[in-house]
């Protein structure tokens, strides 16, 4: 009989620069209208009790906010502070999406959460389904356990979460090559039909 459903926090990774879109790509419109960090919101709150966004500046929501340290170093710093945050607040694991990959669904975010039920101790990644061995390191669950390995890895000058998570024991789950795309340029915006 299974145990007791992981406690989740919800992450939408928000702390990039968007130098290549040419503007915030949190403040990009779906085609339903939402703003992509509403909509990044919604997919979350419908698994996830709590919902916070990871961003090194103040954003135009009512979500709280876990801000980037001053000397931030990309991604992993917004991992490591949300792992920090929900350790603190009796979290078992947050599970991480960006604020720039819009078609990610409910569907992908449950298929995550059922196989990090069963292997609480491992980061559970999604893979693209055209590329299986490119992991996603930011559509991903990790456990509060590996907080302490994070912050090592920081210390240590290593700042890419894809290089940490192929020196630890993860779990690849494949993922539609549409759900794992992310936005970057304007031209990406075209193509892309988000999930509600």
């Amino acid at each position: 009989m299974p145990g007791p459903a992981p406690n989740l926090l919800g992450v939408v990774l928000c702390g990039g620069a968007s130098k290549r879109m040419g503007r915030d790509k949190a403040a990009l419109t779906t085609h339903q209208g939402h703003s992509f960090l509403e909509h990044a919101c919604r997919r979350l709150q419908a698994h996830c009790q709590v919902v916070c966004v990871s961003s090194s500046s103040e954003r135009d929501t009512d979500v709280q906010r876990i801000p980037d340290p001053p000397d931030s170093h990309g991604p992993i710093s917004g991992i490591h502070a949300s792992l920090s945050f929900a350790r603190d607040h009796g979290f078992d694991a947050c599970v991480f999406t960006p604020v720039d990959t819009p078609s990610i669904t409910s569907t992908d975010l449950q298929t995550l959460i059922d196989v990090f039920a069963n292997h609480r101790d491992q980061v559970v990644c999604a893979v693209s389904d055209q590329t299986p061995d490119h992991i996603e390191p930011l559509i991903a669950i990790y456990p509060v356990t590996l907080f302490d390995v994070i912050d090592q890895s920081i210390d240590d000058g290593q700042y890419s979460p894809r290089r940490l998570l192929r020196s630890l024991p993860i779990i690849t789950v494949p993922l539609s090559a549409a759900s794992c795309r992310n936005i970057n340029t304007p031209s990406d915006l075209d193509p892309h039909s988000p999930q509600p």
